[in-house]
């Protein structure tokens, strides 16, 4: 009888320890991280995350800033589709908890370039939709206004010497916001010393 409960006994023991032991690892397991991240590329973009028990695309806006609540560990990666990755960002520690991450984490501070301050005006005679896109050279993204100017009318910018400036098209447009870049394309115009001031037609 002693035997049997000394046996009963020790069995009770080493699955408690079994037990124990998956509860411990399953705590690891999900241990989780809450924290902002913000998209500072300057620009909408996709990007897929990846960590334990977890892998999903998402996009954000340009200087969007969402929660986030993922287990340690959780990669974040450039995406074209959200299903495949491009280009490695960061990798969430416990560190990370309560802070805001940048989908560039490098920090990019404006440089002293010279502002010019420029009008572009609605030279037809309707009602116009235009999109603007800039790429300013002290930032590494793109600015993109679209907006519906009355004949005549004019949007007041304030932009540095060396920005190229567009109005796209729709394509230009998908483009842009699909992460991609039209600076390869000739410009509307790129921002001189001389065109302070100025108010350029954008109909030509």
């Amino acid at each position: 009888m002693k035997r049997i409960c000394l046996a009963l006994l020790l069995l009770t023991q080493t699955l408690s320890f079994i037990g124990f032991a998956q509860k411990t690892e399953s705590t690891e397991a999900v241990a989780r991280v809450a924290f902002t991240l913000r998209n500072n590329l300057g620009y909408h973009r996709m990007f897929r995350a990846e960590g334990p028990g977890m892998a999903y695309g998402f996009t954000m806006n340009r200087n969007e800033s969402t929660p986030k609540n993922w287990p340690v560990g959780s990669k974040l990666y450039f995406s074209k589709d959200g299903e495949t990755t491009e280009g490695f960002i960061f990798t969430v520690t416990g560190d990370d908890a309560g802070k805001t991450l940048l989908t560039k984490p490098e920090t990019i501070t404006r440089s002293s370039i010279p502002l010019v301050t420029v009008r572009f005006r609605n030279n037809s005679m309707m009602p116009r939709k235009v999109s603007l896109i800039t790429y300013r050279p002290d930032e590494p993204g793109n600015g993109t206004k679209i907006m519906m100017l009355m004949p005549m009318g004019n949007t007041r910018q304030e932009l540095p010497i060396g920005t190229k400036v567009y109005f796209a098209d729709e394509k230009q447009v998908d483009s842009v916001m699909s992460g991609q870049r039209i600076d390869g394309s000739k410009p509307f115009l790129i921002v001189k010393k001389e065109d302070k001031g100025k108010t350029i037609n954008i109909f030509r």
